[in-house]
């Protein structure tokens, strides 16, 4: 009964293998609809039987630029209309179906069942060709919002450079767009969350003279939040990026915050004068300002938003606004303590008078930020509001009903 049992086993596998090649066999007889022929070939590239075999991966390859060569003529022909979807699709399929030929083939000069490779020099030279295609292929995907299939096709882009496959095809190797496409690809990732697939293209990104910034960017977005943030990669990141990058206010606002939760203001007031030293820009003295005011050096910080206010350029609201919180601020140290001692105290009325003093010194810098930047509430609307309800009450009910529309 084993016997019988054992026989029929390798009769079923026998007709199994058998099966797959014939649905190869068929494939090549529908060869002159690439179309049809495609769909057939599929089955034989899961079944070891023909999986393992790198003719089937060439010949699935095949197809798809059988696809692809149709539709890329229609768009140099007058009037031709391509399917770009379908083109797309197909490129895609012929450098993964091609790449896995080679995959499989180079798997079976390492075991010693060939003794060198037949096909890698034509269908790398082939995918060599058709490569800056993807290119094109990922910016649709991505203007279009399609972020999966973006990466995709720049994530193809980028990984060739590394693939031994193309080590003597130059225009791959040696390619200088590979880290712009990388920081597209890292673009796409951030905006799917994938973390390692941005870690792996930002990587490669953040070496562009001029974009790299936006990989860094990535990269810092992807050490910094989920579920398990590295905060130490994260400022390594943001760190890297404010030495390679150093105009990009990204980075310099995030170190700055970093040094301002940390209470190392000192560390930061050092490294923004250095970045003042290489390129003086309103934002970067804002920065400036803003850690001059967590140190409660107030005369410095007003000075420095002054500065900002009288090149007329950017942050002249922000720089009012932050000039009214040096008064304000200090003003609410006393609020406070008054809040704590007799209204017969002495030092209760000396205390009122301070308050109103900073008060006024700190109104007109928030009003000129209401009448620069109206919308930014933030800047103005609750100290305003405060500072109303202590020196006229009038306004102060003018701007509450304002507040409240």
């Amino acid at each position: 009964m084993k016997k019988v049992l054992f026989t029929t086993v390798l009769f079923l596998t026998a007709c199994a293998v058998s099966a797959q090649e014939s649905v190869v066999k068929e494939a090549k007889s529908a060869k002159s609809d690439p179309v049809k022929a495609a769909q057939i070939i599929e089955p034989a590239l899961v079944d070891p039987s023909t999986a393992n075999d790198p003719e089937t991966w060439k010949l699935a390859g095949d197809f798809q630029k059988a696809i692809y060569d149709e539709e890329n003529m229609k768009l140099y022909l007058p009037g031709g209309q391509a399917d770009t979807s379908k083109l797309y699709n197909s490129l895609v399929k012929m450098f993964e179906y091609y790449t896995k030929c080679d995959e499989v083939e180079q798997a079976k000069v390492k075991s010693g069942e060939l003794k060198k490779p037949k096909l890698r020099k034509k269908l790398s030279k082939t995918l060599a060709t058709v490569r800056p295609n993807l290119t094109n292929g990922g910016s649709d995907a991505y203007n279009s919002g399609n972020y999966a299939n973006a990466l995709k096709f720049f994530g193809l882009y980028v990984d060739a450079a590394e693939n031994p496959m193309f080590e003597e095809e130059d225009a791959v190797k040696n390619d200088t767009l590979t880290p712009l496409i990388a920081c597209y690809a890292a673009l796409a990732a951030n905006s799917l969350n994938d973390k390692d697939a941005v870690v792996k293209y930002a990587t490669v990104g953040k070496s562009h003279k001029e974009e790299g910034y936006r990989a860094l960017m990535c990269l810092a977005e992807a050490y910094g939040k989920g579920e398990n943030p590295d905060s130490t990669q994260w400022l390594a990141t943001i760190k890297e990026g404010t030495e390679r990058f150093p105009s990009q206010e990204y980075f310099i606002g995030n170190l700055m915050d970093y040094y301002i939760q940390k209470g190392r203001i000192d560390d930061g007031l050092t490294e923004i004068d250095q970045v003042l030293a290489k390129n003086e820009t309103p934002y970067f003295l804002y920065v400036k300002g803003v850690l001059q005011y967590e140190k409660k050096d107030y005369d410095a910080a007003i000075a420095t938003f002054n500065s900002i206010i009288a090149k007329n350029s950017d942050f002249v609201a922000e720089a009012y606004s932050k000039i009214g919180d040096c008064y304000f601020f200090p003003a609410q140290v006393i609020v406070e303590e008054n809040s704590k001692i007799s209204m017969d105290d002495p030092k209760y009325a000396a205390n009122e008078a301070k308050i109103k003093e900073y008060y006024e010194k700190a109104r007109p810098n928030y009003e000129k930020a209401k009448e620069l930047k109206p919308d930014n509430r933030q800047l103005w609307g609750q100290y305003l509001l405060n500072i109303y309800w202590k020196l006229n009450k009038a306004e102060y009910d003018a701007l509450e009903k304002e507040l409240t529309m």
